[in-house]
């Protein structure tokens, strides 16, 4: 529950409510369409010149470092702005009527490892650095051997590799669609009694920086509300991550990104999650879990997180290995910690190394 959510906040929210489209890779975020009714797609056009046919060599970053150096000021996208100004009724209306009568994208043949790190490089210049497609993304045959038929939902490759021109028409394209879908969905708004974004984010910066000891003043944050459930109780949904993260991603580089979930009513911390792109989990067979039972030291990792790290010095009634075949999948130890008041937290703790993945937070039931 806590994980489809989280997953469906990251992909909506970031793409429409905050940050504009800065914070959406719609590369990363294929089936986005089939979880909200929004279809983000590649749109840009293209001559088929001699000069195109080419496949254009990308120098990617370097870079082995988690969080990239910004010197000065930090990258600003204006993708955004950008589109503001000059997307046309016209190309609105097409989007809506595709986006409305579309069922599932299809694709001539699977793009290479390297077209898509390629890709992931260029969306990365088109975000920060202004890149953009000389021409717009073909939506019917006839134009060029690359093209989305948006008729019958389906993209046409060549038997070649894609040029850098074409896979900028297709970022572009997949940008005006997220774009034109979030004219139609209403932004949510905190309360009055609700924390600010600025309140949220220095929250969420504080529990990151505790927690994990983590430098994230050179990431760039991104912070969405959203109301929940029916009685539409406020959260605040902040994430940090390196700045041109999809050229980190493309070169192998390893980083790390951290979300944090908060209370907008109480500014509660109730999720802080680490995730490391280089870690590689190790699932927990039956035999790993019999003799993680047996060894006290994962609840006493798991209560020196809540005491030292969290701070929380109110006195433990309870502490348990939560059993569950998901966390044993996810190669995590699960620790229930029950506070006295009623309050608990869940301390999800990476295996073998019994380092922090998450922390969450259950404040006491009301009347409690």
């Amino acid at each position: 529950m806590k994980n489809k959510t989280k997953n469906i906040v990251s992909a909506l929210a970031f793409c429409v409510v905050s940050g504009g489209l800065l914070a959406f890779n719609a590369y990363a975020v294929p089936n986005i369409a089939t979880l909200t009714q929004t279809k983000p797609v590649v749109q840009q056009s293209f001559a088929a010149s001699a000069t195109q046919e080419k496949p254009v060599a990308i120098t990617l970053a370097s870079s082995k470092v988690p969080v990239l150096n910004v010197e000065g000021k930090a990258p600003v996208s204006t993708v955004n702005d950008e589109l503001e100004r000059t997307m046309t009724a016209e190309e609105m209306q097409q989007i809506y009527n595709y986006i409305d009568n579309s069922k599932e994208v299809a694709e001539s043949r699977k793009m290479s490892d390297q077209e898509i790190n390629r890709r992931k490089a260029l969306e990365d210049r088109y975000v920060y650095d202004g890149v953009r497609p000389q021409n717009k993304l073909p939506l019917k045959p006839g134009v060029s051997s690359f093209y989305f038929d948006i008729r019958k939902d389906i993209w046409i490759y060549p038997d070649r590799e894609l040029t850098d021109e074409e896979l900028l028409q297709a970022i572009d394209w997949s940008y005006r669609v997220v774009f034109a879908q979030s004219k139609r969905l209403q932004r949510q708004e905190p309360g009055a009694k609700d924390i600010v974004k600025a309140e949220a984010l220095a929250m969420a910066r504080e529990s990151v920086s505790k927690l994990f000891d983590a430098d994230i003043s050179k990431m760039e944050a991104s912070a969405a509300f959203n109301k929940f459930g029916p009685e539409q109780k406020g959260e605040w949904l902040v994430h940090f991550q390196p700045y041109k993260v999809r050229t980190l991603e493309a070169n192998g580089s390893a980083f790390m990104m951290y979300d944090v979930m908060i209370d907008a009513l109480s500014g509660t911390v109730i999720d802080t999650t680490i995730i490391n792109s280089a870690y590689k989990r190790t699932p927990i067979t039956s035999v790993m879990n019999k003799q993680i039972r047996q060894d006290p030291s994962w609840i006493e990792a798991a209560k020196a997180i809540v005491v030292k790290k969290q701070g929380d010095t109110r006195p433990i009634q309870k502490s348990t290995i939560i059993q569950d075949q998901v966390y044993d999948q996810r190669g995590v130890v699960a620790v229930s910690i029950e506070m006295k008041g009623g309050s608990s937290y869940t301390v999800e703790l990476r295996y073998p190394e019994k380092t922090l993945r998450c922390l969450i937070y259950e404040p006491a039931a009301s009347g409690k």
